[in-house]
């Protein structure tokens, strides 16, 4: 029988893919929760003081609670050692987004071993960690040994292990209507004979699709760099830019001057039936991420029928990879520029393409319940 629970969900940066996490998980689970949140801004104060932050409103104002729910900007050991009873003894499940280990750093920032550290602390005072993808909790974990052997002595022994236990992999959902039953696998990625399927392009020209934020760790640069090289070669295509621009528009605006009419939207669209409408019209999505532990605007294009293109160096193999048909990853600039122009062209990249099918697991009709029994089973102390 399943077990309804009262659930406290604490997320310190609540934007973007944690914002759409907790709205998404909220509106398909089962369980009843209390959020407390923080604007997604100043992130390494985030994961040296929220934990202080919300102690101080959970014991001056105790909800009822069987479980507390956090990510990985959250210090889960101070959490911890600041409740008061009885809520100190809540079991805690921590939902890895990404972590401090492996993300790239800004060419402003140099690494800091507290913040890697609080993420290995928090798994280890957590009672489940999930995280998002396989290849995620693999690099993470991958990354610990090298990490501690830096300490000088008093190293915690078998942390990867501890962690690895007391894990499970459960990716983040995607706000999408499930295919229906019966979804057939459409020809994608190239001209091909009219009496085969669909027409591709969907439009006049292909529509080359940006979702993503426009910062240094998504690389736009690269993708600038490839679509000044389409339009070198004399290349007829239509771009959207869509994502948060953080500052960073001039970026795109040298290449959106040279496509003219022909970059159909540029920057942020905060309505999400109008963004659904760019994932229903757009035929190439492409990432050029110098990080991915999931990729939740890439899956929402592959869902809503992109043919996508993405760095092999990624999570992106180990989520598509067995599934391939064709042509989808890509090592460098030039192998970047070369698959785009072979699609735009349509020289021989087509196939049948059902990486939305393979998608379609990740919707949240299909992610919500898993997310659900994770959270229904949670038992405090059970791994530490």
């Amino acid at each position: 029988m399943f077990k309804t629970k009262e659930i406290v969900f604490l997320e310190p940066w609540d934007d973007g893919s944690h914002r759409a996490f907790r709205e998404g998980l909220l509106a398909c689970s089962r369980h009843r929760f209390t959020v407390l949140s923080l604007p997604g801004r100043f992130w390494k104060w985030r994961m040296r003081a929220a934990a202080a932050w919300f102690a101080d409103r959970l014991n001056g104002q105790p909800p009822r609670a069987d479980l507390i729910l956090t990510t990985g900007f959250l210090n889960v050991a101070d959490l911890r050692g600041l409740l008061r009873p009885p809520l100190d003894r809540l079991p805690v499940a921590l939902y890895m987004h990404e972590n401090q280990l492996t993300y790239p750093l800004s060419p402003l920032e140099e690494f800091d071993f507290h913040f890697g550290f609080t993420n290995i602390i928090s798994c280890l005072a957590a009672d489940r960690v999930v995280f998002n993808s396989e290849w995620h909790r693999d690099v993470f974990l991958e990354a610990i040994p090298g990490f501690l052997n830096r300490m000088p002595e008093a190293v915690p022994r078998d942390v990867p292990a501890r962690i690895r236990a007391r894990s499970e992999v459960i990716p983040v959902g995607l706000e999408r209507t499930p295919l229906p039953v019966g979804h057939f696998p459409q020809y994608r990625g190239g001209r091909c004979d009219a009496l085969a399927g669909p027409p591709w392009p969907r439009g006049q020209r292909p529509l080359l699709l940006w979702n993503h934020r426009w910062e240094f760790d998504k690389r736009p640069e690269m993708f600038a760099g490839a679509l000044d090289f389409l339009l070198d070669r004399g290349l007829d295509f239509e771009v959207a830019l869509l994502g948060e621009p953080a500052g960073q528009e001039a970026v795109f605006a040298p290449v959106a001057e040279r496509l003219g009419a022909r970059c159909r939207a540029f920057a942020w669209v905060p309505e999400r039936c109008a963004y659904e409408a760019w994932l229903a019209a757009a035929d190439i999505v492409v990432s050029c991420a110098a990080h991915e532990y999931f990729g939740v605007s890439v899956a929402e294009a592959i869902h809503a029928g992109a043919y996508a293109v993405l760095p092999r160096g990624q999570v992106y193999p180990s989520l598509y990879g067995a599934a391939c048909r064709g042509r989808h990853f890509y090592a460098d600039q030039a192998g970047l520029e070369n698959l785009l122009a072979d699609l735009v062209s349509g020289d021989a990249c087509g196939h049948v393409c059902g990486l939305d099918a393979l998608a379609d697991q990740w919707t949240w009709a299909r992610v919500g319940p898993r997310l659900d029994t994770l959270l229904a089973d949670v038992e405090s102390g059970a791994a530490r």
